[in-house]
């Protein structure tokens, strides 16, 4: 099983999977590999049909973990945000101006309009759509502050114990950072050891490529972890395995070097 990241892994710069990645997938598909989209993006617009392509009837990681979703039309499994999580981060942005997001499974809302969700919402693929937590039937499952990355220290110390926070960049939105939170202790390392054990798979069969701190738990589990030649130095330093930039198709690499594991 080989568990993909999108932004900075499976997309690059320009935004959408290389030709030489997307025939790398189908090889891996036709090999009899389980790939898993291994995402904190939500499932919409482009990248459910991300999901679908590494896997049209099996299960993918949305949300950092927060929801686990099979293509094929199996049960969800939500993990879904707590009250007081919501009311402090909802209260941070308010205060601190800064641009935050609410998702559930399938959907999501900006909190307020901002260039920041705007540009987002465009990178994302799907309409910005501004409103709060009862605009959306179902459960919310992850926050994300969209900041500049040089606020990434103050967003962290604003909301310290407050669930589990990850962040993560994209080179289609340059000079951004990504704060996911989550209900406490939801990775998308557990996600991937749920995954494995419905799948009857041992971890050190399973590979993950990833680029972004959010990525470091599933790096941590799993018996080959890849990281992206645009990998952060913390996720590079824990990766067994390095390959060549996002931008230069480095993924393609990754799922060469699986066919001879």
């Amino acid at each position: 099983m080989v568990c993909i990241d999108v932004d900075g892994t499976l997309v690059g710069s320009s935004g959408s999977p290389t030709k030489r990645v997307l025939a790398a997938i189908n090889e891996s598909v036709a090999r009899g590999q389980r790939l898993v989209l291994t995402t904190a993006r939500g499932a919409m617009g482009p990248t459910i049909e991300y999901a679908k392509t590494l896997n049209a009837n099996g299960w993918h990681i949305f949300h950092a973990g927060a929801a686990l979703i099979n293509t094929g039309g199996e049960a969800t499994r939500e993990y879904p945000i707590p009250s007081d999580i919501l009311k402090t981060c909802t209260r941070v942005a308010m205060e601190r101006d800064w641009a935050l997001e609410l998702y559930w499974e399938s959907n999501y809302r900006a909190f307020r309009h901002s260039d920041f969700t705007r540009h987002h919402a465009e990178m994302l693929g799907i309409e910005l759509r501004v409103g709060g937590p009862t605009d959306v039937e179902g459960h919310i499952v992850r926050l994300q502050f969209v900041v500049p990355e040089t606020s990434l220290p103050d967003v962290k110390e604003a909301l310290d114990g407050t669930g589990t926070l990850r962040s993560a960049t994209s080179p289609a939105m340059a000079g951004a950072c990504f704060v996911s939170i989550t209900q406490l202790g939801i990775t998308k390392g557990k996600a991937i050891m749920e995954i494995s054990s419905m799948l009857g798979l041992h971890l050190s069969d399973v590979m993950m490529v990833g680029d972004g701190h959010n990525d470091l738990d599933a790096l941590r589990v799993v018996g080959h972890g890849v990281a992206m030649g645009n990998a952060e130095q913390e996720v590079l330093d824990e990766a067994r395995y390095i390959v060549d930039m996002v931008d230069s198709d480095g993924l393609a690499e990754a799922l060469e070097l699986s066919w001879d594991l």
